[in-house]
């Protein structure tokens, strides 16, 4: 989910984008965001793929069967595949500015030739932390080091029929 949508309830092109990013990265390593097969804590998809893409291992995040029967291919299938990775670490950038239209996220996909900026780290990569785009600092700015602030998080439960 997008850290705007989160943090706001905003659901805008940019978390669409967001989401689109999510999925590009489901399929291509066959995972699911955020589910564990463990009771440990474990890195979220977006983490794995954040870390792989900058220690340039990215044939260890793709699914198994995708590559099973590409020798002859292989080369090609896995630099095709490692920049489906760097658009959705693109579209999942922690900054919604920062991502792209989903129209120019279709042309990075397309155009191969075509050089990629480099992503920034995606959301939620600090345990310990959100940052949410300064959403604290905007809220809490005018309180001093004897103030206190105030936060507030709901949850909504959905019971299926």
């Amino acid at each position: 989910m997008a850290p705007e949508y989160l943090a706001h309830g905003q659901l805008t092109e940019k978390a669409d984008v967001y989401s689109f990013g999510v999925l590009l990265m489901e399929i291509v390593s066959g995972k699911q965001n955020n589910k564990s097969q463990v009771a440990v804590y474990t890195d979220s998809l977006l983490i794995e793929a954040w870390k792989h893409f900058h220690s340039e291992t990215v044939e260890e995040l793709i699914d198994p069967n995708i590559l099973l029967h590409s020798n002859q291919y292989r080369d090609t299938i896995v630099a095709d595949i490692s920049r489906v990775v760097h658009v959705a670490l693109l579209c999942t950038q922690e900054n919604p500015l920062l991502r792209f239209p989903m129209s120019k996220t279709l042309h990075m996909l397309l155009k191969k030739d075509e050089q990629l900026p480099m992503p920034t780290k995606p959301p939620f990569t600090d345990e310990k932390t959100m940052e949410l785009n300064g959403m604290c600092e905007v809220q809490c700015e005018n309180y001093n080091a004897t103030s206190s602030c105030a936060a507030t998080i709901s949850e909504t439960s959905v019971y299926w029929r």
